[in-house]
């Protein structure tokens, strides 16, 4: 009895203890304004992060309302406006990163921040960035308590202003929220009248644990219209401040051992759910990401266009709406991810190299990201890149579905590039479990094990004999193969049994 009473009070204790800084929030949706009641000359502030976790504020003024509808038929909208003060003094304008960042009139939410301005008209202008575009914020609120079965249609991308506008001298009615910086580029060009265009506010990306080739292989399947950051830490460890508007989070598709992610600002914080960014992610719907902390180092001022640099921590929760006027986040409630464990041998040396992460449940990344590390794994394990030899690939499948766990095997020789070669069987063993025909497979985790060596193990067939030359359906026909390895004299023999389908 009295060990139960102090496993109790020890129980009590710690629940009496205060939650980490991140848990920490408040009930309920702030103030708002909604967007029929902003007017082009309110001014008001913004609030983000742009070093460490401390929400500093920023300078506004809208300087109009566009409209996505066309004639009587009610449309979405965007808040134009310009920001200004000494933070964006230190930025340098609006950065990849800020999106999501919360806009006050009056004491009063209006929306996020959500796109820049890519033209620079004149000298005066030129890398200034201080004009951007808000998300109003009821459009953002219906992700806050979306149902995970709702379609919604697709976020407009051009819009009108609710009258003329004057920037840098031109007369502006017209704008096009493009795709990237190429795609914004050629609406420029093309010296529409009284036309602009502007590129989401986007997010830095970073990704840690790959070498330059596999790097380079992701950003190139993925798309991704930006310079992938290549982190040395990945995931750190710091003390989290509380979550709130302005604050800013990790928005984390692959986990562990490597690690790709993104950095967005909270909107707003009600109980244990967030809106963050303002814009989608990859606008996927219903999702399972990593929600993280984060910690940011700098601003880092380009040519191009500034970004947050920061690192991702620890993992508080996940994002399970990506939607066109935001993504939500879920505070306490952890993703459900896919497993993949690696361990790279090069039996010439002895070396190994072991991974472990988790990616998204999702088939694409999936096997994307096994392919990838596997690559960069090999690629440390022999100290080079590309190189003839030959790859011995296990797999071990398992997912809530399958009668018992499937292993794979299979070996590759390739004369110039044998660590590429090799991958090939790596989606194919991810298709079974994520493009399974049969039956529907919950994918739960795969283990990889990868042996190479330098040498040609290959070998020549050069007969084959039956026990016998008829059989019934469902009987087993045993065949002997005689094979001449690759340069030698000696032939060697292997016996298979073979079943005969009914």
């Amino acid at each position: 009895m009295k060990g139960r009473v102090i496993v109790l009070a020890v129980v009590v204790a710690a629940l009496a203890l205060p939650m980490a800084g991140w848990a920490q929030g408040t009930d309920g949706v702030p103030a708002i304004m909604p967007v029929g009641q902003v007017k082009a000359g309110m001014r008001g502030i913004g609030r983000t992060v742009i070093r460490g976790q401390k929400i500093e504020e920023f300078n506004i003024e809208v300087l109009g309302i566009l409209d996505a509808g066309v004639g009587a038929v009610p449309g979405k909208h965007l808040i134009l406006f310009r920001v200004s003060g000494p933070l964006m003094d230190r930025t340098g304008g609006t950065a990849a990163g800020m999106s999501g960042s919360p806009v006050y009139v009056n004491g009063k939410l209006i929306g996020a921040l959500s796109a820049g301005w890519l033209s620079q008209l004149d000298d005066k202008l030129l890398h200034k960035r201080d004009l951007a575009l808000a998300t109003p914020i009821e459009e953002m609120l219906r992700v806050l308590d979306i149902k995970n079965n709702n379609n919604e249609s697709a976020w407009p991308r051009v819009f009108t202003a609710d009258r003329p506008i004057t920037i840098g001298g031109r007369l502006l009615t017209r704008v096009v929220v493009a795709q990237d910086y190429a795609q914004a580029r050629r609406i420029d060009a093309a010296g529409l009248a009284q036309t602009t265009a502007f590129v989401p506010a986007t997010f830095p990306v970073s990704v840690s644990g790959l070498s330059p080739r596999a790097l380079r292989i992701v950003q190139q399947v993925l798309g991704i219209p930006q310079p992938l950051l290549q982190s040395v830490s990945g995931v750190t460890q710091f003390e989290a401040e509380p979550i709130a508007g302005g604050s800013s989070v990790g928005v984390m598709q692959v986990r562990g051992d490597i690690n790709f992610g993104g950095i967005c600002t909270v909107t707003l914080r009600t109980a244990n759910k967030l809106l963050i960014c303002g814009h989608p992610w990859e606008a996927l719907g219903e999702v399972e990401y990593a929600l993280t902390t984060s910690d940011i180092i700098t601003v880092v001022r380009t040519l191009e266009r500034p970004f947050k640099e920061g690192n991702l921590g620890q993992l508080i929760g996940k994002i399970d709406q990506d939607r066109g006027p935001a993504i939500r986040g879920v505070i306490g409630q952890m993703p459900r991810m896919f497993a993949v464990r690696l361990a790279v041998t090069d039996l010439d040396s002895g070396k190994s190299v072991h991974r472990g992460f988790q990616v998204v449940r999702r088939k694409d990344l999936a096997k994307l990201f096994a392919t990838a590390v596997t690559l960069a794994a090999l690629e440390q394990v022999r100290d080079q890149v590309g190189g003839g030899g030959t790859v011995m690939v296990r797999t071990t499948l398992r997912g809530k579905g399958l009668p018992r766990t499937v292993p794979r095997r299979n070996t590759v020789y390739n004369s110039r590039d044998a660590s590429l070669a090799a991958l090939l069987e790596l989606p194919e063993a991810l298709n079974f479990l994520f493009y399974n025909d049969i039956v529907t497979v919950d994918a739960s985790d795969i283990n990889i094990e990868v042996n190479f060596t330098g040498k040609r193990m290959t070998a020549m067939i050069t007969d084959v004999q039956v026990e016998r030359r008829e059989v019934s359906p469902g009987q087993t026909l045993r065949v002997r193969l005689l094979m001449r390895p690759f340069q030698e004299e000696a032939v060697t023999s292997q016996v298979i049994d073979v079943p005969i389908p009914r």
